[in-house]
């Protein structure tokens, strides 16, 4: 099984953006997105390729690696 990394600077989704890496995102412990590609993101929001918007202060980000 692939190890997990919480993404927390903006480098880490930067990172993930550029090279189309997919990511899951939890909300309170219970996963609400998975194989998600960031579109956009900044210090409030990221934003799906599908248009779902992402509160950074709420959910957690994890890439596999």
């Amino acid at each position: 099984m692939p190890k997990q990394r919480q993404l927390i600077e903006p480098s880490d989704f930067e990172r993930m953006r550029v090279f189309q890496q997919p990511i899951s995102i939890f909300l309170q412990g219970e996963l609400i997105g998975e194989n998600i590609i960031i579109q956009s993101h900044d210090e409030e929001i990221v934003l799906s390729t599908s248009g779902e918007r992402y509160v950074r202060a709420n959910c957690q980000f994890l890439s596999k690696r």
